[in-house]
């Protein structure tokens, strides 16, 4: 039997009714639907997955779905809605597409990455979209030290750094004045936060480069600890002497397209939005 799993945002309700209505639909057409909850392992042999929420929640669903290789199509019960592929009232004809088999698959390129501390690896991560350093709120800036293939490039003194894929440098990256990407870009994205020191232009890295950031906090100066956030969800405590190694994911998210309009397009209609929205 065909397989497929929807995974709703439980915190809207728009999205949970929504998932009982794809659910009928999908098992018309003769698939067993899993409607996934938090703690639930996801069907290893599902065919697809539909994502009911904003990038939060297609961010999370990510986590559960890379590495089985499943695609996914979000419909955007959130705001902008850069990752999802479709808005509520065309919902049910893109589940019609790709019942059909009329739709594409994009792969983004994801990060993998330790915090090692002593020479030990104490927390290791994956990320769709970035891995963000903050400085604590009463933290002065601090310094990240850049190694590109086990070369020391230059060091950020400032409040923060962004390491971000394709995918994400539409997100944060974007907003602090980094480059866009194509998400098809065999690159990352290294765009210091408020530097000091340090131009405040990007340095875009080849996908198979090794990026590492060594963590000096003056102790004199430090009122709490800076942070690593994953996706601008989970977020880790780093300490002065932490090196966080960062590396292109040997897997990738697996976005599906059911739409024609190219990427700048997509843009452009969701920067449109967040102008007017903000008006």
């Amino acid at each position: 039997m065909k397989k497929a799993i929807i995974i709703p945002n439980y915190l809207k309700e728009n999205s949970i009714s929504f998932s009982q209505v794809a659910k009928e639909l999908l098992a018309k057409h003769g698939y067993a639907v899993q409607v996934l909850n938090e703690n639930e392992a996801p069907d290893e042999d599902a065919e697809f997955a539909l994502v009911l929420g904003g990038d939060g929640t297609l961010l999370r669903a990510c986590k559960k779905l890379y590495f089985l290789d499943i695609p996914m199509l979000g419909i955007n019960y959130g705001n902008l809605g850069y990752l999802t592929g479709c808005n509520p009232e065309n919902a049910l004809e893109a589940i019609e597409k790709i019942v059909i088999g009329n739709f594409t698959i994009e792969k983004r390129a994801m990060l993998s990455g330790q915090v090692v501390r002593n020479g030990e690896s104490v927390y290791s991560f994956v990320a769709l979209n970035e891995c963000a350093f903050y400085r604590a709120s009463f933290l002065k800036a601090f310094t990240m030290e850049i190694y590109i293939n086990g070369v020391y490039t230059h060091s950020v003194v400032g409040d923060g750094l962004i390491v971000a894929t394709p995918t994400g440098s539409t997100s944060y990256n974007m907003s602090v004045g980094g480059p866009v990407l194509t998400p098809n870009a065999d690159n990352m994205v290294i765009t210091p936060v408020s530097p000091i020191y340090f131009p405040k232009s990007s340095l875009v890295a080849n996908g198979s480069d090794s990026v590492d950031i060594g963590i000096k906090v003056n102790s004199i100066t430090k009122i709490g600890t800076p942070s690593l956030q994953i996706d601008g969800d989970v977020a880790f405590e780093l300490q002065n002497g932490d090196v966080v190694k960062i590396r292109k994911h040997e897997k990738c998210a697996r976005i599906i397209k059911v739409s024609d309009r190219s990427f700048y397009q997509v843009l452009s209609h969701k920067l449109s939005k967040a102008t007017l929205d903000n008006a």
